[in-house]
């Protein structure tokens, strides 16, 4: 008996330790960084992708830290997975994409202690104390994509695929088409926006198209879409260019380059200004070349005369003697004798 009640006693004696270790942060479960993806998906070969590449990345190099996403289907997803973004108790929640704004701001407003940032969004005099805003000069690296292409084409017809149409995928083409022009003005280029992030379908067949009009080399920025106008380049033996992150994976023998856009590397940096006790809420990030947040893939395919003299261009957008047109407006006015 006496034996039972002194094991007893050692039983609880130890529970009762264990419970003070826990109290006293000995044991503490992992801090967790949230992301809500876009329509497009988390496999989306594309942004979305990107963005949790740079999460994972944070994860594996940060001890204490753990992530995890919810991805929306639809724009009617946004809000309830913002919501449960909140709910899950995470320290920072990413929105991926700008079509999550509006919802994403009021849920800045109703939770102004919680952390948030979003990729591709944010507006000077706009900006929530609670939120790290980033946003891409896209124009300058599809310029150097299109300074390739420009230098590649044999047809002199060259193709660009969008996703929606809008601002920010308007930055790429005006972009793709300057860095064409500055190279090539007789070059045509093909224009069409799918209106969808996920139709592959659609993109296969836009990108058919352009081919059968003599398209030679075909750009695009349109999300999982892009899946679609890989295949097309791939099955007519025609160069691809992809967009975000290295998308030589679609189209192994025909990737001519990627315009990199580097989302990982703000998903990456952004978390761990939490670990560094640095969070930049009320604040936009305009990442360029001169930033490292754009640039392009110097694949095999791609000879070394074409790259010195986008290496050349690349320089002078750095140092600001070359001014890349970023709307169609300042396309038209753009003068490349004069770069």
């Amino acid at each position: 008996m006496k034996k039972w009640l002194s094991m007893l006693l050692a039983l609880t004696l130890t529970v009762m330790a264990a419970g003070c270790a826990t109290e006293q942060g000995d044991s503490v479960e992992d801090k967790l960084v949230y992301m809500v993806t876009d329509i497009g998906g988390v496999d989306d070969a594309s942004f979305n992708q990107s963005a949790w590449e740079g999460l994972k990345r944070f994860k594996d190099e940060i001890d204490g830290w753990t992530v995890n996403y919810i991805e929306s289907k639809s724009d009617e997803d946004y809000k309830p997975n913002l919501h449960a973004a909140v709910d899950s108790g995470a320290e920072l929640i990413w929105a991926i994409g700008y079509m999550m704004a509006d919802y994403l701001d009021r849920v800045a407003l109703d939770y102004p202690d919680q952390k948030f940032a979003i990729i591709d969004w944010g507006t000077e005099g706009d900006l929530r104390e609670n939120v790290a805003y980033v946003l891409f000069r896209e124009n300058e690296g599809s310029f150097l994509v299109g300074m390739i292409a420009g230098l590649t084409t044999e047809s002199n017809i060259i193709g660009f695929v969008g996703g929606m149409e809008g601002d920010l995928i308007r930055r790429f083409e005006v972009g793709f088409q300057a860095g064409i022009n500055y190279v090539n003005p007789d070059a045509e280029n093909l224009v069409q926006y799918a209106q969808s992030w996920t139709d592959r379908a659609k993109g296969k067949q836009i990108a058919t198209t352009m081919i059968g009009q003599g398209a030679d080399v075909i750009y695009h920025a349109a999300g999982g879409v892009g899946i679609g106008v890989a295949e097309a380049c791939s099955n007519n033996r025609v160069w691809f260019i992809g967009v975000d992150k290295d998308q030589s994976e679609l189209a192994p023998d025909y990737t001519l380059t990627s315009m990199l856009k580097r989302v990982d590397s703000a998903t990456y940096s952004i978390s761990k200004s939490l670990v560094d006790g640095d969070f930049p809420g009320g604040t936009l990030a305009h990442l360029g070349l001169a930033e490292d947040g754009v640039g392009y893939v110097q694949s095999e395919f791609i000879s070394e005369q074409i790259i010195t003299r986008v290496e050349e261009a690349k320089q002078k957008i750095i140092d600001g003697r070359l001014e890349v047109p970023d709307t169609l407006e300042d396309l038209d006015s753009f003068d490349r004798t004069a770069q």
